[in-house]
């Protein structure tokens, strides 16, 4: 599917063809448009009247995102439907890539980052690669698209940190019993919040295993003009939103703190 207009600016307009409750605060919004992008890559959305914000696409054909309702962006965002019109620019970044000759990785979510990692499961299976996922959420009202790795015959587990739903703990907890249990996988991937993907950084480098994670930062621009979305040794925009962990190490700001809209840090 091609999208319908096309700006001076180089955004592409299209309209939403549908719109899904994921949970209480998260929606996915489905456009009536495709592009060609990779898992782990991200689209600037702009709404008239507001600052254009990072989306990861949770699908490339039809173009998908899937929105946490957290500010005024996302307010009004959550407040359109069906017929009405968005723009965006994409795909940006990089993204997440699965080793030659891997047979087995498990995906790591936390929050709406889950919705992300559905993506690269459904790019793995195709590419004859089992992809285990780990879903995790404060409670079992938070949890999103374990039905949607259902379908896809991926194995799901979810972790609740009140134990409402399947493992009592987080998401790293849960891929401490799998690894305790004697389960092996050729790389990890994470998407979520910061010091849940910090936390599994340091559990593959305990592993020797690879991995590599979606970091989240604060961006005005996404072309690695305004640098709002540095952390502290590079631009997200530039040189992610996906790094291996090695990579991730280096960054003075990963697992320590983050940057509001002024570039004010703030300490996870």
């Amino acid at each position: 599917m091609e999208a319908q207009e096309r700006t001076r600016f180089g955004y592409a307009t299209a309209k939403i063809a549908e719109v899904r409750q994921e949970n209480y605060r998260v929606k996915t919004f489905v456009l009536d448009c495709g592009v060609e992008a990779r898992p782990g890559q991200f689209a600037m959305v702009w709404i008239p009247g507001m600052d254009e914000k990072p989306m990861c696409i949770v699908n490339d054909d039809p173009l998908t995102f899937s929105v946490a309702k957290v500010g005024p962006f996302s307010s009004k965002l959550h407040g359109l439907g069906a017929g009405d019109k968005i723009s965006f620019r994409a795909p940006l970044g990089n993204s997440f890539a699965i080793p030659t000759g891997a047979k087995k990785i498990i995906l790591v979510g936390g929050g709406y980052g889950v919705a992300a990692l559905h993506f690269l499961a459904r790019v793995a299976k195709g590419k004859g690669v089992e992809p285990v996922m780990v879903v995790g959420a404060r409670k079992r009202d938070d949890v999103i698209f374990e039905g949607d790795f259902a379908k896809l015959g991926v194995k799901t587990v979810v972790a609740t940190d009140d134990g409402s739903g399947g493992v009592k703990g987080t998401a790293i907890d849960a891929v401490r019993q799998l690894l305790d249990a004697g389960e092996k996988f050729d790389c990890a991937y994470a998407c979520g919040p910061e010091m849940m993907m910090h936390a599994l950084a340091a559990v593959a480098q305990k592993e020797d295993m690879a991995c590599q994670l979606s970091l989240e930062r604060f961006m005005g621009c996404g072309i690695g003009i305004c640098g709002k979305c540095d952390a502290g040794g590079g631009l997200v925009c530039q040189g992610g939103p996906v790094y291996n962990s090695r990579a991730a190490f280096k960054l003075e700001e990963f697992g320590i703190c983050h940057r509001d809209t002024m570039g004010n840090k703030i300490r996870w």
